[in-house]
């Protein structure tokens, strides 16, 4: 299991890794968590380094992190994690200091939450429903973004290719356009489709 340490979960709990140099305040942190049935601590890491590798190997629900760690930071590791993984695991900086530019630079990395030692275990419940919530509502805006941005191409695609057959063939708009949804009607495709066809035969 080499110096990562991992543990059995309760599949219906709300899965943490937990990251701090110091092994009392990973302690008490999972203690903490685990006095109720919704959270299961998954993993613990020792550095900054461990908390990476970790949390691509487990794909926790939430990560409990300390600000300052040896081999890589919390905000190192936070990056890392944002530019490596397909989804944004919600991050909750552990920290003893209250300087402003950590904060800032911790929220570029795309941490959601913070929580100031000494840990107080009321705090922590409220602290994971936040963080999962922007994560939730961060996902959904980015699916929206792609969405809007995957209609644009396809608006964009189907006049480029109404504009190839008005060349080609010599009729106006309106019959180009009733000419693709019938091929898309008959081959039982989309106009996006259709128009991707229409515009590699013009080439």
């Amino acid at each position: 299991m080499s110096n990562l340490e991992e543990h059995n979960s309760n599949e219906d709990a709300i899965r943490v890794l937990v990251a701090d140099d110091e092994p009392l305040i990973r302690m008490d942190l999972k203690e903490m968590l685990e006095e109720t049935p919704y959270y299961s601590v998954v993993g613990e890491a020792k550095d900054g380094l461990e908390a990476y590798e970790l949390a691509k190997r487990l794909d926790p629900d939430v990560i409990f992190m300390d600000i300052m760690m040896p081999q890589m930071t919390g905000i190192e590791a936070a990056r890392k994690l944002k530019e490596t993984l397909n989804r944004r695991i919600p991050i909750i900086m552990l920290t003893a200091y209250s300087q402003r530019e950590l904060y800032e630079e911790a929220s570029e990395a795309g941490v959601f939450g913070y929580l100031t030692k000494p840990l107080r275990k009321a705090d922590l419940g409220p602290a994971v429903e936040i963080a999962i919530s922007r994560a939730i509502e961060l996902e959904d805006l980015s699916d929206e973004v792609k969405s809007l941005g995957d209609k644009l191409e396809t608006r964009k695609l189907i006049e480029k290719a109404k504009g190839a057959l008005m060349r080609e063939t010599g009729i106006d708009e309106a019959n180009a356009y009733r000419m693709m949804q019938k091929r898309a009607m008959d081959q039982r495709t989309s106009l996006k489709a259709v128009a991707e066809a229409v515009l590699a035969k013009v080439k």
